[in-house]
Formats: structure tokens, sequence, C-alpha cells
């Protein structure tokens, strides 16, 4: 019997046999090409070999090996490369027609391929190539990894396949195990989770030294620290779940990561200055570091993620490529393209903290553009938690993603995560083991009482009530004894050393601080040069710096707090507050300096300058009085041309929103262009007439006493809760139903646009935009396509991850079911039959899913304005028409 070696011999000199009667030609296909088309000629026959084979001029020739992505790969022989894409685009329109359409089954395994590839690259050294083979059970890649020490690399052959319902595996040396393993040895995982711990350890120890240095707070050990509550909603505010731990919230992540839910899901942790949005991810990030090391040194395997924390304070306008390598530098063996592969594949999470200020705090024109090129990486997979210190900053990133959307953004669901305030007993209890008794809260006022909420001014009270050598508070409150001490501390870095005299009083350095806030806020950035910190200084002494007595105060500015340079050089330095909350309230200063003095003019061009967030507006109103600030605000009419306008109308309306919540009275005049981020609660404001033109509200709460009349002209409401009686909706007057989300009624929450219209009328608003009452309306198969699209449009979604009977398959996702299944999957069928959606089937675990993505967006289908074909035909056919 004849060997296979011999076998194969045979069939190699048979080829060799009818090739030798025949001539090779080579020919261009144009005159500029470098690519040459080979044929083998007999007689009058003409056998083409390309597109399968083509040659190059210097003689190399290439021989098809596969189709990945969007490009054919040629194997190369005669030259230097193992392989090749070819520069003629032609071989690719040639080759389509050619190539035996895949099986889903061949789908799923390229799938497996191009994805192996991807991760690959995290890890390679970056002139290796990565050679493709198959294999009896699966596919080979043989290439060379870079080691973490840098000086070489590792050369590799690994083996993968497809095991027991789709499951991806490696080969290791015993067995196959899943992907994921693989991964985690690339990565040296036990290495990673130790020196993640370590790094966390450290940045734990650095904010208690700022704290110490800055606050002169004692070094206490954090056993009082409480587990964060927040509550998670839909991206646009709605569909609020109860609130949960933080714990819980990383539960979801965890959740999220295992499903592959087919969409990127990015979740923005919101809350006020102060409230524990570092301490909550810093602590989250070091218990999974430390959960997984002791994990692996047990022998346990773990499948938990690790959390990568990113902290953006003091990397203004840094990219995050950049940041994210600098994170995971210790190391010593991943790089941002490593980090993107572990993302992908459910074992990592970025935590941004304070994303906003990555690009410079406060300009927000392209509020997703550090974070696109991200989620297009991520291709629809993995999770990615944010910090965002405003609503504002959520309404500036929504805009951005509107406009991204449009350019083919990456599929990408968001949720938000609301911090919120310590309950009463919380503080109680943070105190009472703090060792303070609970008595002494009685020596604050009830707005300091509130401002224990946050945990910041819960530390700050118990370190004044524990310090032997405080004074009482009641005359100053919490906020300005906190100020005080750190201008008092700062003073003390200036003084001369021969007379103990400070160059520069307390007032002076308060006085520049608020103009080195000020200059940020202009600069939109968090951070101030030393040039700008020297003209602040001029400006607070409103003399040179040179002058008598203040001729030392340049050469003594670089040692205050704050100051750190990024190189020997002190022209490098850069200032900055070591709390956001020392900037909000000296940015208060400046503004509330002005509207004291009679500074209306200057004080209306800082709030188009930048967003000030609840802190800033809090002590704005306090310092200059809610009369003085409603003065300078009711004449204000934001440009809407202008620049800062946005910002503007956003500043104004949490003006009014605290000047109502201090005076308990809706303003005499109208509130005219205004945007309320924040929720207007009116549900102990007494007035009986107001009128609001031209605003947007995100949520309002009217009024629990009857009585009151408010009008509204070319305003646009999210949610309306309703405090009392139904019946109180009667005061309501040219309300917009079709703005609406959500109508919160004591019995029931509405969010569908036909029962919200219902209710209004029922309940005697008056109501602007309403087709008069016995006129037949819109069928229920319009309403639902409305309301199914109108969701996806708040949300910022283009997708929605289907199960093999289209319905949803995140049971989180509510409104889709607010129609009942039948509405929602004709809705689907109808998008898909008329081309302005597709129906694509995807890689994930569990049973097969489908991914329903839109080809446009949903408020083009909504707008039906005649841009996108096929929208119009599209509302014919759900009309009957």
């Amino acid at each position: 019997m004849a060997t296979l070696d011999e076998l194969i011999q045979a069939i190699s000199d048979t080829i060799a046999d009818c090739l030798s009667n025949a001539a090779l030609r080579l020919q261009k296909s144009d005159r500029n090409s470098s690519e040459l088309r080979p044929s083998f000629i007999w007689g009058q026959d003409d056998v083409m070999l390309w597109p399968f084979m083509y040659v190059t001029t210097n003689g190399e020739w290439h021989i098809y090996s596969r189709f990945r992505g969007t490009s054919p790969t040629y194997l190369s022989f005669g030259g230097d490369r193992v392989s090749a894409t070819p520069s003629d685009e032609g071989i690719q329109a040639a080759l389509h027609p050619l190539l035996k359409a895949k099986g889903q089954e061949d789908a799923t395994l390229q799938y497996f391929v191009n994805d192996v590839e991807r991760d690959l690259r995290g890890f390679a050294d970056d002139d290796s190539e990565l050679v493709y083979s198959d294999h009896e059970q699966g596919f080979e890649y043989y290439w060379s990894k870079a080691t973490g020490e840098g000086t070489g690399t590792q050369p590799r052959r690994d083996y993968f396949r497809l095991g027991p319902d789709n499951a991806r595996q490696w080969r290791a040396e015993s067995d196959w195990v899943p992907y994921s393993e693989y991964l985690r040895v690339l990565a040296n995982w036990q290495v990673v989770a130790t020196r993640l711990r370590q790094k966390l350890e450290q940045i734990e120890a650095q904010l208690a030294t700022e704290e110490r240095e800055t606050l002169g707070w004692a070094a206490r050990e954090r056993s009082t620290t409480r587990m964060a509550r927040v509550v998670v909603s839909d991206m646009d505010g709605s569909h609020s779940e109860p609130a949960c731990t933080f714990a819980d919230l990383i539960d979801g992540v965890d959740e999220d990561l295992q499903a592959n839910r087919g969409q990127t899901q990015v979740v923005f942790i919101n809350g006020e200055a102060g409230i524990g949005k570092t301490r909550a991810m810093v602590d989250a990030a070091k218990s999974r570091a430390r959960a997984v090391e002791q994990a692996l040194e047990q022998g346990d395997p773990s499948d938990l993620a690790l959390f990568l924390y990113v902290r953006s304070t003091g990397q203004v306008l840094d990219s995050l490529p950049t940041v994210v390598s600098s994170a995971v530098a210790s190391t010593r063996n991943l790089t941002d393209a490593g980090v993107k592969a572990l993302c992908r594949n459910g074992l990592m999470t970025l935590l941004i903290d304070g994303f906003d200020e990555l690009l410079g705090g406060v300009g927000y024109s392209d509020a997703i553009g550090s974070l696109r090129p991200w989620l297009n990486e991520l291709g629809g997979r993995g999770v990615v938690v944010v910090s965002a210190r405003s609503s504002y900053y959520m309404g500036q990133y929504r805009s951005s993603v509107e406009r991204a959307n449009e350019q083919g953004l990456a599929l990408v669901r968001h949720r938000i995560a609301e911090i919120q305030r310590w309950s009463h007993e919380d503080v109680v209890s943070f105190l009472d083991a703090y060792g303070v008794p609970p008595e002494n809260l009685d020596r604050l006022s009830e707005h300091d009482r509130q401002l224990l909420g946050l945990p910041f001014f819960a530390r700050v009270f118990a370190e004044i009530a524990l310090a032997p050598d405080e004074i009482e508070i009641e005359s100053d409150g919490l906020t300005e004894r906190l100020l005080n001490k750190y201008v008092a501390r700062e003073e003390r870095k200036l003084m001369t050393g021969q007379t103990d005299a400070a160059l520069l009083s307390s007032a002076e350095l308060r006085r520049m601080f608020e103009y080195v806030a000020e200059f940020m806020a202009s600069n939109e950035e968090r951070e101030a040069d030393i040039s700008e910190l020297e003209i602040a200084a001029e400006s607070a002494i409103e003399e040179e710096l040179s002058s008598p007595g203040r001729r030392h105060l340049k050469q003594r500015l670089p040692v205050l707090c704050g100051l750190t340079a990024a190189s020997d050089d002190t022209s490098t330095s850069r200032f900055r507050f070591q709390h956001e909350l020392f900037f909000d309230q000296f940015l208060a200063g400046a503004a509330s300096h002005y509207l004291v003095n009679g500074q209306v003019n200057l004080f209306r061009s800082m709030l188009q300058q930048s967003h000030w967030r609840s802190a800033t507006i809090a002590g704005v109103v306090a310092t200059a009085g809610a009369q003085r600030t409603a003065q300078a605000i009711s004449a204000f009419r934001p440009n809407a041309a202008g620049v800062g306008h946005r910002v503007a109308a956003t500043n104004l309306g949490a003006l009014w929103a605290s000047v109502i919540r201090e005076t308990g009275q809706m303003p005499s005049t109208d509130i005219v262009g205004a945007v309320f981020a924040d929720d207007l609660d009116l549900s102990q404001t007494q007035f009986t007439s107001a009128r609001m033109i031209g605003c947007e509200l995100s949520s309002l709460a009217l009024p629990s006493s009857p009585g009151w009349q408010l009008r509204l002209e070319e305003t646009e409401i999210k949610k309306i809760r309703v405090i009392g009686s139904p019946s109180d909706l009667s005061g309501l007057r040219g309300v917009r139903h079709a703005d609406l989300v959500e109508l919160l009624l004591p019995s029931a929450l509405l969010d569908r646009r036909d029962e919200i219209l219902d209710a209004l009328r029922k309940y005697g608003s008056e109501v602007a935009d309403a087709e008069a009452q016995g006129l037949a309306g819109p069928s229920i198969d319009v309403l639902a396509a409305r309301h199914f699209l109108s969701n996806m449009a708040r949300r910022l979604e283009k997708s929605v991850i289907l199960r093999r009977d289209h319905q949803p398959e995140d049971s989180r996702l509510k409104w889709p079911r607010d129609y009942g299944p039948d509405a929602w999957k004709k809705f689907v069928n109808d998008l898909d039959s008329t081309g302005l959606a597709t129906l694509e089937r995807f890689s994930a675990s569990g049973e097969p899913k489908t991914r329903l993505r839109l080809r446009c967006s949903a408020s083009t289908i909504l707008a039906n304005d005649g841009v996108r074909p096929g929208v119009y035909e599209y509302w014919e056919r759900l009309e009957g028409k």
C-alpha cells in the first residue's frame, strides 16, 4: 500500500508534468500597477491564475490564503515577507463571486478567527507578523509575543477551536480550555492583579496625604467608609430602578460582561462634588484586584473581571490611550492595545474617574471625542464605567453622541448611575464610628445638616468636632470654615521668615484663588500655569509683584499646595485645587464679588464662560443673597447665537432653581430661556401665577397645594411629577405632551404618549400640541412605532439585541413591551422589510442572538422629512395608505 508521502509525490509529479508544456505570461492590469496577473498558456488556451495568484514586479509570488474582514490575505514566496495584502483594488471585487458563501457554522468560526488575530495584536511585538494556518480541529497562529520587560520577544504557536456549543477554546498543555483562560495567561493575570492592587493602594495613600496636607485631617483609619448608594436609569433619566448599593452596580457590570450583549455598555456615574465618586470607584477596583489575586494564590480559577481605574485629574488634554497606558505601566506587560483585548473579552473594565475633565473640563464641544475610538475598538462588546461631574455634561455628551451616531458610532447602550446623598441615619452612624457624639449636630444650621449628606462634608464636620482647639461653627458654617482653614494653611507657606509676616494676607490670598478659579473657568480647564497664578496675585494685591514688601512673592508662589511641575523647570508648573469643591467655592466667590459690588455685566459674562455646579450656585446665592441674584438674572437673556448660550442657559436655570428653593416663591417676573438640567421641585413653592418662556426642564415637580397656575410658552418638559391630587394638573397651561417622557401621577407612571395625553386632558391641563378632541387619532401601529423610535432616540441607540423570537434579549428594557410583544415584533419586521434596519446575527454566548440595527438614526425616521429614502414609504405603510 502506498504511503501518504508517496501519494503526495505522485500528485506533485502529475501537476509538474501537466505544467511542463505550458508557457507563463505575466500581464499588468494597468500601466501604473505594481502587481502582475499570471496565466498559463497551452497553444490557444489561456488559463488565468489571477485573482488567486499575483506576482509583484520584484518577483515575489503571492497565493490566496483567506478573506478576512474587508480585504484578502495572500501567502508570499520569493521575498522576505510571509503574507501580504494586495494593493490592486480589483482583486477584492474579483474574489467575491468566486468564493463560496459561508454557512452559519463557518461564519461563527470566522468571527473567532478575526477576534483572535485582533486580540493577539494587543500582545504581539510591534514588528511581529501573525501567521495563520488551519489545522484538523480548528486553526493556529504563529507569532511573537512582546515580553513585559521590553528586552525581546517570545515566539509562540497557539491552537484554537470551537468546542461544544461553539465555545471558544485554546489548547493548553494538557487539554482544551476556555479562550478567556488563554488571554489571562498572555496577560500574566496574577501579576496584573497584584500590581493593580498595589497601584490602587498607592492612589488611596495619595488621596489621604492630600487630605492631610490640604485640609489638615488626621491620619485615621478609614473604617468609617460607607457604601455609596446609586439610582440607575436609562440615558434620558427614565425607568429609574430602586436605589441599590455600589456593589450591586458592580455586580450588574459583571453580568453585562458575561452576557456579551452585542452592545458596549457605557455606565455614567453622576453625583455632586464631594459625594464620594472617586472613593467608590477606587474601592471597587481595589477590592476586585484583591479578590482575583487571593483566588489565584489559593489555586482557584476566577472568572471575575479586573477593573482598571483611570484618574483624569492632573492629565488635562491627554488622550485616553495615553492615560490608559500610564495606568497599566506598573504591570510591565500590558499596553493600551492589550487592555482593549481584555475589555473586548469581558476580562477587564475601564473605570474612568472625571471623564469630563480629560478633554479640558468645561468645553465639551466633542464630549465623546476621547471615548469614541475606544468604543470603536470594543466593537459592541464590553463595559466602560465613567464618572462625570454634572447633568449638564450629560446634555453635552448627548449632543456629541447624536452627531457621532449619524457618522456611524459603534453599537453602544448608555445608562446613568446617580450617587445618592447619605441619609440622616448614615450620617449619624458615620459620626458615631468616628467618635463624634450625635448631639454635636445641634450646633449646625439646617443648611449645614443637609451638607452632611455629602461624605466629604461629613468628614469635615467630624474633623472639626474632634480637633481640641476648634471653636464653634455656628457663626460661619461648614463651607466657610473649610475655606478659611484652607486659606490660613496656604497663608503660612508665604511667610517671609524675617518678620513672620505673610506676603499675602488671608483676604488677598482668598481673592487670588478666586481669580485663579475664574481663569480656569474662562480657559476651559481645571488647571492654571504659573503665569496665570502670578497675574491672579497681582490682581488681588492691585500692584506688581516686584513692589516693595512683595519682592519675594513671585519666588514663593510655587510652594502653594496643588502646584506641581512636569519637570524641574518651574515654568512648566501647573496649579490645580486639591479638591474640586475648592474650585467650585472660589468660583462662587468670584461671581458673587461682582454681584455684591454692582458689576452685573461682569457677573453675566461669567455665566457664559463655564458650567457652574451645585456648590457654586449655592455659594453665589448664599453670599450675594437670593433677592440680589434674582434681580441680576431676571433681565438676562442668553444669546441664542452666542458660543456660551447653552452654558449660560443652564447656569440661569440652576440659579433660578436655587432662588426659588431659598425663597419658597416663584418669581413675579417671567423666567425666559433657562435650561433646568436638574429637577425643579415646586412641591413646597407658593405662588398664584407664573410663566416660563422658551425654557427646557428635565424634570418638574408640581406644587402640592391648589390654587396655582403655571403658563408654559415654547417650553419643553421631559418629566412631570404630580405630588398632590391629579386635579392639580388643571393649573398647567400650554404643556406640550410630545416632549414628555414620563408623567408620574400619585397612582401611576405613564410613559406612552397616548396615555400621557389622555391623563393631561382628563385632569384639566391645557395641551398646546394636541389635535382637537373627537378627531380620529393615529392608528395603534403608528403610536407603537412612534413610541419605540422615540425611546431609541432619547437613549441614543441605533440597535437592540433580540432573542430568536425577536423579543429584546435584555430584560431591563421595559419600553419595547409597552404595546405588547406582537406590536414590537411587527415594528422589527416592518423596519427590516422597508430597508430602514437590518437584522444581523453575531457571535455571542447562550442562545443565538440577532441585532436590530437602524440604517439611520431613530430621529431621522421620526422626522419623516423626505431626506432619507424609504422613511415616507414606511409611515405610509403603517397608516395603511
